[in-house]
């Protein structure tokens, strides 16, 4: 099976792992290994994300899980982004609770969700799920928001 989702195209045979370390081959099909599993959290100074210009002194929910398909040499999160699936502590957080979780920091100054720590397309799924709850719970807000107004 081919992993089409980075330059690599790893071809996997059942059961093997991709150069990022974060996909598998299961079933038939290319999988993440790294849905979910947060090796590291933190709420930080924007200025620290290539964002640095972005509401500047706001704060941003850093999230990250393990893999990563580059082998940059000034990596700074090399222990993270080399591991793979079982060589890391992580922690199960759904969608919901990382959306939940960046909710309850708004009082602290948070802005959002970055996903960082390693390059999180390889584990693209997540992302995209999270964002999706993002958007729906900004759309939600901005309803209400309009609806308030009109009364």
């Amino acid at each position: 099976m081919i992993c089409e989702l980075c330059f690599h195209h790893c071809d996997l045979s059942e059961g093997q792992t991709g150069f990022c370390r974060a996909r598998v081959c299961r079933n038939g099909a290319v999988v993440p290994l790294n849905y979910g599993k947060v090796t590291s959290l933190a709420l930080d100074p924007i200025e620290k994300k290539p964002l640095r210009r972005f509401y500047p002194g706001s704060r941003i929910l850093s999230v990250g899980s393990f893999g990563c398909n580059l082998r940059c040499p000034f990596c700074q999160n090399y222990g993270i982004s080399m591991s793979g699936d079982g060589e890391l502590e992580t922690t199960e957080l759904s969608p919901e609770s990382l959306v939940n979780k960046a909710l309850e920091l708004r009082p602290y100054g948070n802005i959002g969700v970055a996903y960082t720590y390693n390059e999180p397309l390889v584990g693209y799924e997540y992302v995209r799920d999270c964002a999706a709850l993002v958007h729906e719970k900004r759309e939600r807000d901005a309803q209400r928001v309009g609806d308030q107004r009109h009364h």
